[in-house]
């Protein structure tokens, strides 16, 4: 495992445009096509658990009710939503990196930020174990059990669009500077 300062040293353009590619593929089929988790959102009504902040611990419980017997799609999307997971975590890793490195704030206290990502990461592990356990029936969605599944949504979603606003910013700010210095050097 990289050290924060490896992570921000190894950032470059073609891991960005990898990790990019990668999450805007997978995001189109995943959310705009035929997928386990359109099958599953439109079983659930439109609301799933992971989809629901906050600490509202019966709506989670209403989300997987609707499902009924039908969590063959929910259960399968919580096995792609890892996937899923680590490529925002690539990106934003990448990003932040890319930007930090450009601004030369590597000792910077904003270098935790790095952090971020790995902390919705976790969460997300949370939040998919004991979602899937909950729909298979494997544990019962008591309210202590619950309470900790969102908790780690509600943690996931304040991790994670901070982390991938600041990696894109990051990457801008990266991109800008490098152009920057291409027409200072060629001027």
């Amino acid at each position: 495992m990289l050290t924060i300062s490896e992570r921000i040293t190894v950032a470059s353009w073609r891991r960005f445009a990898i990790w990019l590619i990668a999450l805007i593929a997978f995001s189109a089929w995943a959310f705009g096509m035929d997928s386990p988790w359109t099958r599953a959102l439109e079983l659930a009504g439109g609301k799933l658990p992971e989809m629901q902040p906050g600490i509202p611990a019966i709506e989670p419980v209403r989300s997987l009710q609707a499902l009924g017997a039908n969590t063959s799609d929910y259960l399968l999307w919580q096995v792609l939503d890892i996937p899923y997971a680590l490529m925002n975590v690539m990106l934003a890793w990448t990003g932040l990196g890319l930007g930090i490195k450009a601004l030369h704030l590597q000792s910077s206290v904003l270098r935790f930020l790095m952090y971020l990502p790995p902390v919705y990461f976790v969460c997300e592990l949370v939040e998919n174990t004991l979602v899937a356990m909950f729909a298979s029936g494997a544990l019962p969605p008591s309210e202590g059990f619950v309470l900790v599944q969102q908790f780690a949504t509600t943690t996931k979603f304040t991790t994670s669009a901070p982390a991938m606003i600041l990696a894109l910013a990051g990457a801008a700010v990266a991109g800008v500077i490098a152009i920057l210095n291409k027409v200072r050097k060629s001027s």
